[in-house]
């Protein structure tokens, strides 16, 4: 038992001093995140939701196909994050919205002089709010599929057990 202890003291440790490492690099408190919700998934819905959504807005075949992440990403997939200094439509990134409390993951689909427009590439409409700088933490550079459902599970069972489930 004690080693077991000691292993897993080790390997906070060790994610810990990554976390730190990586985010200094890549410029992101946040640069190792999972997936936690569906809401950028290309499955049945994309044609409704993405795909015509973004061409009732502008967006041709040949601009949705240049964007980072054309084809979304699925829950439980884990992302890179890098800083936010350059952000630009069509990146997916982190933010928190102060009155919610928890992180989401969709992309920008404008940018105005009051902050970005972000949506969901699976939900039928844009976030119900302006995105301020302050809020981003992260744009998405990297994507592992299914690594982050070391996270998920576990957040997922607590959640449950608690009632306290924010999505």
């Amino acid at each position: 038992m004690k080693k077991l202890i000691k292993d897993l003291a080790w390997a906070f440790c060790v994610a810990m001093a990554l976390r730190l490492i990586f985010g200094f690099v890549l410029g992101s408190r946040y640069p190792f995140v999972a997936v936690m919700s569906a809401s950028m998934t290309h499955d049945d819905s994309a044609p409704n939701n993405y795909y015509l959504w973004m061409a009732k807005h502008g967006f041709t075949a040949q601009d949705i196909a240049d964007m980072p992440f054309p084809n979304g990403f699925n829950k439980g997939d884990a992302l890179i994050l890098a800083g936010t200094k350059h952000v630009a439509v069509g990146d997916v990134v982190l933010y928190i919205n102060p009155e919610l409390g928890y992180p989401i993951i969709h992309r920008v689909v404008n940018i105005t002089d009051d902050g970005y427009v972000i949506k969901g590439d699976r939900n039928p409409a844009q976030d119900p709010w302006v995105v301020k700088q302050e809020w981003l933490k992260g744009r998405a550079i990297l994507r592992i599929p299914l690594l982050g459902w070391i996270r998920v599970v576990p957040t997922e069972l607590v959640y449950r057990f608690s009632n306290t489930y924010p999505l």
